[in-house]
């Protein structure tokens, strides 16, 4: 990873597409500060795309695309994308409703005995609202373990038979072979018929956390808040560049030099 300082200037002017995570990316400290979400309606009203990629519920994206400045939102680490359009909310999933529903009840039966098996874990709050996925609590609500421990979970959800990713807060696990770029690359096609290979010189992607790393992977303009560092990831799965701030001071670093450079330009 190079520090962002060294980021070409020339593609800071040039990008079109804004991707990024939340929790730890856009927040510090478990709030967003004001300054990241004036950030976000600053890009836009530059012309860029704002599309963030959660591991969090779909209730939550229901009202981030509903209230957020921001042209779609992608969830529980790829199941769904939700996009603004015309005063609605347009959802589209990767399982129908009835798959859904039955996933998620072997999903659940999973996490009770995860959570059984790791003393000090819990299921997260946010749970009642997800429709694709559970999240075991390691660092957000309880008192925080070990990212050892976060991997010792997702290998445990990976033997039951699920999909399973550490993020800085939650192990998260669901039924299938998605991820966050599998349906970035469906909201991509579907919404704007592009293919990655059509952005990959004008879109940054910022993260912090291995549930990330399918988008790190596949775009080498993506960037890493300081907190990356703190995990064990191949080197292929890292960011190209990362910032000397941690969460929303990494990210508004990022943002604060997009937006100088496009005014120069």
């Amino acid at each position: 990873m190079l520090p962002f300082v060294e980021f070409p200037k020339r593609e800071l002017a040039n990008i079109k597409y804004l991707v990024s995570d939340i929790d730890d990316t856009l927040t510090l400290d478990s709030v967003l500060p004001a300054d990241v979400y004036a950030s976000l309606e600053d890009m836009r009203s530059q012309g860029i795309i704002v599309i963030l990629i959660t591991g969090r519920p779909a209730g939550w994206c229901d009202m981030i695309a509903r209230f957020w400045p921001v042209d779609a939102v992608i969830g529980e680490n790829g199941s769904f994308y939700f996009k603004p359009d015309n005063g609605r909310i347009k959802r589209v999933w990767i399982d129908d409703a009835a798959t859904r529903k039955a996933n998620l009840l072997r999903l659940q039966e999973m996490a009770d005995k995860v959570v059984a098996k790791f003393p000090g874990t819990a299921l997260a709050e946010d749970n009642p609202f997800r429709a694709t996925d559970v999240a075991v609590d390691f660092a957000e609500d309880v008192k925080p373990l070990s990212l050892e421990t976060a991997e010792q979970i997702r290998e445990q959800f990976e033997q039951l038979g699920a999909t399973a990713k550490v993020s800085s807060i939650h192990v998260n696990a669901w039924i299938g072979n998605y991820n966050k770029l599998s349906m970035f690359e469906k909201l991509l096609a579907s919404e704007y018929k592009l293919c990655i290979d059509d952005i990959l010189n004008n879109t940054i992607y910022t993260g912090d956390s291995p549930n990330d790393a399918p988008m790190f992977r596949r775009f080498h303009l993506s960037i890493g808040v300081k907190s990356v560092s703190n995990y064990q990831m191949h080197k292929a799965d890292l960011p190209g560049f990362i910032t000397n701030g941690d969460g929303s001071t990494g990210f508004m670093q990022v943002t604060k030099q997009i937006l100088q450079e496009r005014s120069k330009s």
